[in-house]
């Protein structure tokens, strides 16, 4: 009786808590293990390593886009398709031209280094607010935002593959609004409405794959609250509103 009275009472060992994931395991997780890496983000959170590696892929992006992109033919071009254009005389629309592709260029190197923080900014208050209203998630901005800034990698891999194409094709052919074909926008027809366009260019892989990350990592980050389903409703539903935004605005 005694030994049994003895065995009973040694305490369980206490469960170890997961090993926590590295920076860099963190940033290749989100493409292999997206559950548990977020999981682990929001249990700690961080977003610095992979907001670096936006921005710097980000800052070789728009200098490949400045020095490869054949400016002044790109807003001919797009001078000649604006009735508007038509009225200016030939010394009048060559001052456009050569003023605006050397605002281009210079907006190439400014929006680099900017433009993912404040992408990351927008969608990390964006998504808080709606989960925290929506969902009850009760989650605070350091977790949204490394949720974000990890989701947002498949965005490093498509400025990785812009670069390339920028680098190997004819500066004459490329679209520096879309320089890689990843969008329906891209098998579109030149003459198709401005609304099929808009929602074209909004059907993107690597943004959709962005969505998904984002639901999978709000989901992680409080599954009693928000179950995986809530979650894609949430961010794919901001996104069907932001859609229909740029419809309506195209039919304006």
């Amino acid at each position: 009786m005694g030994g049994r009275d003895s065995m009973a009472t040694i305490p369980n060992p206490p469960a170890e808590s997961p090993s926590p994931v590295s920076q860099v395991g963190r940033s290749a997780g989100v493409f292999f293990n997206p559950a548990e890496t977020f999981t682990d983000i929001a249990r700690r959170p961080s977003w610095l390593l992979p907001l670096t590696l936006l921005v710097l892929v980000s800052i070789g992006l728009g200098i490949a886009l400045a020095q490869r992109v054949n400016w002044e033919e790109y807003l001919s071009a797009r001078m000649d398709a604006s009735p508007a254009a038509a009225q200016l005389s030939p010394e009048q629309r060559q001052q456009r031209i050569e003023a605006g592709a050397k605002y281009a260029r210079l907006w190439c190197y400014a929006l680099a280094p900017i433009g993912m923080p404040v992408t990351l900014l927008f969608f990390a208050t964006l998504y808080l607010g709606a989960f925290n209203l929506l969902a009850n998630a009760r989650l605070n901005f350091e977790q949204s935002a490394g949720i974000v800034a990890h989701a947002m990698m498949p965005l490093l891999v498509s400025n990785i593959l812009a670069i390339i194409v920028l680098v190997v094709k004819d500066p004459s052919t490329i679209d520096p609004e879309h320089p890689l074909a990843s969008s329906v926008y891209a098998f579109l027809p030149s003459d198709a409405p401005e609304w099929l366009q808009s929602i074209g260019s909004s059907i993107e892989i690597f943004f959709l794959w962005m969505l998904v990350l984002v639901s999978i990592g709000f989901a992680a980050a409080n599954p009693r609250k928000v179950t995986r389903a809530r979650a894609f409703c949430i961010v794919f539903g901001l996104w069907g509103g932001w859609v229909l935004g740029k419809v309506i605005w195209a039919l304006t």
